[in-house]
């Protein structure tokens, strides 16, 4: 099994030349950048990733790919990005060098979608000098070590509706041919590729979540299909299982440190045909996600002293609000500002700040109200669902969402409302009550939904 075999001269010039195979990855949900250009810029933050795949360890020979890609948005549609891939199989070595730009638009309230493009060069190099040679004759094996290039081009769409995901991309959009120079031999042919993910999250609780996926890469003549199932804790921790056709198992592991970097391991379990040579394929991520951060602002310690001392000693943090002490305060009921949906539940809005998660003064009273009625019936629960406004990156609003969230659910804890009564949920810009054309329709955005259960 040695690398050095003139199998491998011939798999690369004989099979690869007809249909050539794109770097595979186990890992690619960590990395979507590298399957798709239309996720350039999709997060709203600049992202540096490396991955590493060692393919059929003990297989001398096997493929070898190393990957370094980077990704940012300008403004609030375009994106930009660029990668390097070295891939090295047997004794072909390629370099590939690709850069992307992607655009995003709205179509409706929650249709977003995004289309990228990538053009590049791919060098590849052949070098038979350390095989073993079967045949005197062989024209790879005489040639000596060669190299040559071709032009490289990608084309992606990716489609977001709430929780639903689906991505197309092409790559080797404009098929090409290299030719090494050896009588008799075809070169080396770069065919049409094409790919599809569908996923989809399902909320299991206020801190997990479930998310199926498909993903599907090949040529008209035969696809591969990977079928996965992920669970992401609190977004912070990540792992999941799949099954990949005419291949095996898969399993993977993640782990997001204070959304700053980001460190990911995939294992790929082979089949029987190759189980008897290999331990299987080991796959490393290592990324980096830089946002923009918020503006900060001086901590700042208020004590209220009002005419009824309903509110005493109140610090306020950055996104973050502690009440020490709010004194019981009955409130008729009638004087309580309430809306009731279709479903006879009660639901009340807490409205933020542009750019803020501090609860503003003028929603304690609200929150007075919420906790009043809590405490007199003490076998209700409440949901809390954080929205914002449409202005700045979808990932940065959808962090300031959950940031609302924790602030509305710290102040109704710190005055003595048990957390297993709060269902948390945050959803970012997806989910606007008004247009965001102006700023009435976008100061109705900026809220965290309260809604009483029965």
């Amino acid at each position: 099994m040695k690398y050095s075999f003139l199998f491998f001269s011939l798999w690369g010039f004989q099979v690869v030349s007809m249909a050539q195979q794109t770097p595979q990855s186990s890992a690619y949900n960590y990395n979507k950048y590298a399957i798709n250009p239309a996720y350039t810029g999709a997060s709203g933050c600049t992202d540096i990733t490396f991955s590493h795949l060692n393919q059929w360890v003990k297989v001398e020979g096997a493929p070898l790919t190393s990957y370094l890609g980077i990704n940012t948005r300008l403004g609030k549609s375009f994106g930009i990005g660029g990668q390097v891939l070295i891939d090295k199989i047997g004794m072909i070595n390629q370099v590939s060098g690709m850069g992307s730009v992607a655009y995003g638009l709205n179509l409706g309230v929650n249709h977003k979608i995004r289309i990228g493009a990538s053009v590049g060069y791919n060098q590849y190099r052949v070098d038979p000098t350390s095989a073993i040679v079967f045949d005197p004759n062989d024209p790879i094996a005489n040639g000596g070590v060669n190299a040559a290039g071709t032009i490289n081009s990608e084309l992606g769409l990716l489609y977001q509706f709430n929780k639903l995901e689906v991505a197309l991309a092409s790559k080797q959009l404009l098929q090409s041919y290299t030719n090494f120079g050896y009588n008799g031999l075809d070169g080396y042919g770069l065919r049409r590729h094409l790919n599809g993910l569908i996923s989809y999250e399902i909320p299991v609780n206020s801190k997990l979540i479930l998310k199926p996926s498909v993903f599907a890469k090949g040529i008209n003549s035969g696809f591969q299909t990977d079928i996965n199932a992920d669970l992401i804790y609190k977004d912070f921790l990540f792992g999941g299982l799949g099954y990949r056709t005419q291949v095996g198992l898969m399993a993977r592991i993640g782990i997001n440190i204070q959304d700053l970097f980001f460190i990911g391991y995939a294992y790929e379990s082979p089949m029987a045909n190759i189980a008897s040579y290999s331990s299987g394929s080991h796959e490393v991520v290592l990324g980096l996600k830089l946002c923009k951060n918020k503006k900060k602002q001086p901590e700042i310690v208020v004590n209220d002293k009002d005419t009824n001392n309903l509110i005493r000693n109140v610090q306020i943090r950055v996104d973050t609000l502690i009440l020490t002490k709010i004194d019981t305060v009955y409130i008729d009921r009638g004087s309580i500002s309430n809306k009731v949906d279709k479903s006879g539940l009660i639901k009340k809005e807490i409205l933020f700040e542009f750019d803020k998660a501090i609860v503003q003064k003028e929603a304690f009273g609200e929150l007075e109200s919420i906790i009043n009625i809590m405490s007199d019936r003490p076998l209700i629960k409440i949901e809390l669902q954080g929205h914002t406004d449409a202005i700045g990156a979808e990932a940065y609003n959808f962090d300031l969402s959950k940031n609302r969230v924790n602030a509305v659910r710290d102040f109704l804890i710190a005055n003595g409302i048990d957390p297993k009564r709060i269902i948390c949920n945050h959803h970012g810009e997806k989910k606007p009550k008004a247009p965001n054309i102006n700023e009435v329709g976008r100061k109705q955005n900026r809220r965290v939904e309260v809604t009483f259960l029965k």
